[in-house]
């Protein structure tokens, strides 16, 4: 009996201890937005192209992100996901040009081709001038744009770095 609850107890700590790393990387993508681009029109929007800086995952990496790239994002709507990726986007529009630091995304997704859980986002910066196909845009995060940084989640260490530290990155290259 004491070794079933010592062992039920160990599984609810690891699985506690999960839900919260889990929660610190939620989001995929850091960014200061630029420009806002949609296309074909603001009124029939299928495609986005978002310029900025921009802090991504590093592909299969268990909650790192690159360092710092300019240039742009170019994404598609996800089928099934129009209202929820719309609504992101008209908020990174908002939020564009004006120096603030933002996070979209979910950072853990499903690996489309495999359907294996638990697979970082990856996310292509392209160079201002480089022509590129759009991608899928990522999953939308559960709190939609994140625009507040300023909770224990938010900056709760990621394995080498904080978030705290990668926003702060992200505002000292806009100042420079």
């Amino acid at each position: 009996m004491k070794r079933a609850f010592c062992l039920a107890t160990a599984c609810v700590i690891v699985w506690l201890t999960t839900r919260a790393l889990i929660a610190s990387t939620s989001v995929g993508v850091f960014a200061i937005v630029d420009q806002v681009t949609f296309e074909p029109t603001d009124k029939a929007t299928e495609r986005v192209r978002i310029s900025g800086m921009f802090v991504v995952p590093v592909p299969v990496s268990s909650g790192l992100h690159k360092a710092l790239q300019r240039g742009y994002l170019y994404f598609s709507l996800i089928p099934g996901k129009e209202q929820a990726v719309r609504k992101d986007w008209a908020d990174l529009k908002a939020v564009a040009g004006t120096g603030r630091v933002v996070g979209f995304g979910q950072y853990w997704i499903t690996k489309p081709a495999t359907g294996a859980i638990h697979w970082s986002l990856e996310v292509q910066v392209h160079d201002k001038g480089d022509a590129a196909l759009p991608e899928p845009y990522p999953v939308p995060n559960e709190k939609g744009i994140v625009k507040t940084f300023d909770s224990e989640g938010d900056t709760r260490p990621r394995f080498r770095e904080a978030s705290s530290t990668i926003i702060e990155r992200l505002r000292r290259a806009y100042r420079h």
